[in-house]
């Protein structure tokens, strides 16, 4: 077998055992309303933030490890979105995107688009990125979606503390997600892969 086709096997199988994984194991605990916080300074939250763990989702299964995200304010008030990983054959998986405010001055509720037609992003349903969990210094985030199909936690290093651990899976609880819903995320400095419950 060529080196193309053990790539192409190896590949394959990775996708497989990430489908098996991806569907959360049991539906949220509680679906009423987010309770996104109070105040978000998007220009303290600017900057890169590493994923610690978030519910498997299908436009990450390329990603093997080192999953980040960048944040920038731009002229208009929107927020540049940069999302990168790197995938299981060592290549780095990239995409763009933009930010609105869908609760300004709060900027806690927003709605994130990758999808851009004729130079203008366009922006389809309400918010879908509501921070629900937020160090007072910024060293850690937690980000939901109204429905709970995704669920994200975030931290400005590869890994948390066991109490910054226990506040992010406190905000998760206390707005109605399960935690084994959620997996670690694979981070060069940081953790392995695993359940988060």
């Amino acid at each position: 077998m060529g080196v193309r086709r053990q790539v192409v096997a190896a590949v394959a199988v990775a996708t497989a055992a990430v489908l098996a994984t991806a569907v959360p194991a049991q539906a949220a605990v509680d679906t009423g309303p987010l309770t996104p916080v109070a105040d978000v300074d998007v220009e303290r939250y600017a900057g890169d933030w590493y994923q610690v763990a978030a519910i498997p989702a299908i436009f990450e299964i390329q990603c093997y490890k080192n999953v980040t995200a960048r944040y920038d304010v731009q002229p208009d008030g929107t927020i540049g979105v940069r999302n990168t990983c790197r995938t299981i054959v060592g290549t780095t998986s990239a995409v763009t995107g933009r930010a609105r405010s869908e609760n300004p001055p709060a900027d806690s509720a927003l709605t994130v688009s990758f999808l851009k037609l004729g130079g203008k992003w366009i922006y389809l349903g309400g918010p879908n990125y509501v921070v629900i969990g937020l160090d007072p210094d910024y060293r850690w985030a937690v980000v939901g979606d109204p429905d709970r199909s995704s669920g994200f936690v975030l931290s400005r290093e590869p890994a948390l503390t066991g109490e910054q651990t226990a506040a992010a899976k406190a905000a998760l609880t206390a707005n109605g997600y399960d935690l084994c819903d959620f997996r670690t995320t694979r981070q060069d400095g940081g953790g392995a892969a695993g359940s988060f419950c």
